[in-house]
C-alpha cells in the first residue's frame, strides 16, 4: 500500500498544469479510496451570488470494465449550508446524504482563506483514510499556488499566454462532447435540449492606440489601463469564461456556448463599458475586438487567426467597434484560407 501511494505522489507531482494536476489527484484518489464519486469545487460569484463551480468531476463503478465516467463539462452550483460551513469555517463536513451514502467535504485553501473544497462521496466508512485524503488535499494546495503563480499574469490575474493552447484544447474537446450528446438526443427527440445553435467563442481584444498611452505618460499610467480593462472583463463575463492577457496590451477571452446574439450582447457591452471609464489623467481609452464561433472540429491556431483576422478589420475600420469573422467571411470583406485536410484533434 505505501508503495502505491509513493507512486501516486510521484505521479501527482509530475504534472505540469493545474488542470493535469486535478486530474490526476481525483483518479488517485478513487484507485486508492472505496468511493463512488469525487469532485473539486472551487467558489465563484455569479450575478453577485455566491456559487460554486465544478470544475472536475469523477464518478466510479467498479462493476463496469471502465469504471470511470468523467464530467466533460464545468457545473455552476448553488451551495448548500454544508458546503459554506467547509469554506466559512475551513474544516472537514461529513454528513448522511439523502442518497444514503456519506458525503466528506475537504476544504482547498489558498494562503489564509478556503477557496474551494475536494468532495467525497462513499457508501463505506472512511474514518481510517482520513489522514491520507488531507495529506493529498495538502499536496494540492501547494501545487496549486506554485500553478497559480506560473499560469496567471502577474499584473491582471488573468491566465497567461502559457497557459492558453491547453485551455483552449480542453475546452475544444468538451465541444465535441457536446455535440455528440445533442446527436443522440436529437436521435430520440429529446426536446429538453434546446441549445443546438449554441457555440463556443474566442475573442480577441486589443487596446486602441496604447502605444501613444506608454509614449505620452508613463508604463505605470500604462499598466492601469491594462488593470482596469481586466477588471472590466472580469465584471462583464461569468465566472466559468475563461480571460487572458496575451501579452502587452492583448486580450483573449474563451467564452462557453451562447448563442451568437448573446456573445454580441457581452462583447458590445464590455467595449461600451470601458469606452465610458475615465481614466486619470489620461481621459477615456478605447478597444477594438475580434471574434469567431469555436466548433468541435477546429484545429486552435486556425481559430486564434481568424478571431486575429477579425481584430485587424476592426483595427482598420475605425477602432472601437467589433466584428465577428464568419459575418465577414459571408459578406466577402474576408477571404478565407482554401480548406485543405480535415483534422480530428480527439
Amino acid at each position: 500500500m505505501e508503495s502505491k501511494i509513493l507512486q501516486s505522489v510521484v505521479n501527482i507531482t509530475k504534472q505540469r498544469d493545474l488542470d493535469s494536476m486535478e486530474s490526476s489527484l481525483v483518479v488517485t484518489l478513487a484507485e486508492l479510496l472505496p468511493v463512488t464519486n469525487i469532485s473539486i469545487l472551487k467558489v465563484i460569484k455569479e450575478n453577485n451570488i455566491v456559487c460554486a463551480e465544478e470544475v472536475v468531476n469523477l464518478s466510479i463503478n467498479n462493476e463496469k470494465n471502465d469504471p470511470f465516467s468523467w464530467g466533460v463539462e464545468s457545473n455552476i452550483i448553488v451551495t448548500d449550508k454544508y458546503f459554506d460551513a467547509c469554506i466559512n469555517n475551513s474544516e472537514i463536513i461529513t454528513y448522511k446524504h439523502k442518497k444514503h451514502f456519506t458525503r466528506h467535504l475537504f476544504p482547498i485553501n489558498d494562503d489564509s482563506q478556503s477557496i474551494g473544497c475536494l468532495l467525497i462521496d462513499s457508501y463505506e466508512d472512511l474514518s481510517t483514510h482520513m489522514s491520507l485524503i488531507e495529506g493529498f488535499a495538502k499536496i494540492y494546495e501547494n501545487y496549486m499556488i506554485v500553478f497559480n503563480e506560473s499560469e496567471r499574469d502577474k499584473l491582471t490575474g488573468l491566465f497567461n499566454r502559457r497557459t492558453f493552447d491547453n485551455k483552449l484544447l480542453k475546452l475544444l474537446k468538451s465541444q465535441k462532447h457536446r455535440k455528440l450528446q445533442q446527436e443522440i438526443h436529437s436521435q430520440f427527440k429529446d426536446r429538453r435540449h434546446k441549445d443546438h445553435n449554441d457555440t463556443a467563442w474566442l475573442i480577441m481584444i486589443d487596446i486602441d492606440h496604447f502605444k501613444r498611452v506608454n509614449d505620452s505618460y508613463g508604463h505605470i499610467f500604462g499598466d492601469e489601463v491594462i488593470l482596469t480593462i481586466s477588471q472590466k472583463m472580469k465584471s462583464c463575463f461569468r465566472s466559468s469564461d475563461l480571460l487572458f492577457r496575451m501579452g502587452g496590451e492583448e486580450f483573449v477571452i474563451l467564452l462557453e456556448p451562447v448563442p451568437k446574439n448573446v456573445a454580441e450582447r457581452l462583447i458590445d457591452h464590455l467595449r461600451k463599458t470601458i469606452a465610458k471609464h475615465q481614466f486619470s489623467q489620461i481621459g477615456t481609452v478605447t478597444v477594438s475586438t475580434g471574434y469567431t464561433r469555436i466548433t468541435e472540429k477546429d484545429y486552435p491556431p486556425i481559430v486564434l487567426e481568424n478571431a486575429d483576422k477579425a481584430l485587424y478589420y476592426a483595427k482598420d475600420h475605425g477602432r472601437n467597434c467589433s466584428y465577428n469573422y464568419e459575418t465577414l467571411v459571408e459578406k466577402g470583406e474576408i477571404i478565407p484560407p482554401k480548406k485543405g485536410g480535415a483534422v480530428d484533434l480527439f
